[in-house]
């Protein structure tokens, strides 16, 4: 049986910086998308930048707890904020990775 593949994205880069415009800009360009936030790339549900993403079929945003808690971000209308987020993390990099990006 042949298991679904994602392309898995790690974003820990705040909105407007280099790498996280390269970053959503692949993402974009992705038929199936898992996106993680964490660190600083939680910021991205404050920015708009997220919202053609988060719109498109086959795309998913995850983002990590702890750090929506350190910068008190309670916006979480369209992400998926998992029990144990590096556990999802490792399951989609382990189990259901085409490529992966980190930025």
């Amino acid at each position: 049986m042949k298991r679904e593949q994602y392309d898995v994205f790690l974003l820990t880069k705040p909105p407007l910086s280099l790498g996280s415009e390269l970053c959503l800009k692949l993402a974009a360009r992705s038929r199936n998308v898992r996106l993680y936030l964490a660190g600083d790339g939680v910021y991205h549900l404050l920015s708009h930048l997220l919202s053609g993403i988060e719109e498109l079929p086959g795309y998913k945003v995850y983002a990590c707890q702890e750090d929506l808690d350190a910068r008190a971000i309670v916006d979480r209308e369209k992400v998926t904020v998992p029990d144990n987020f590096y556990a999802a993390f490792i399951e989609d990099m382990m189990e259901h990775c085409k490529c992966a990006y980190t930025f």
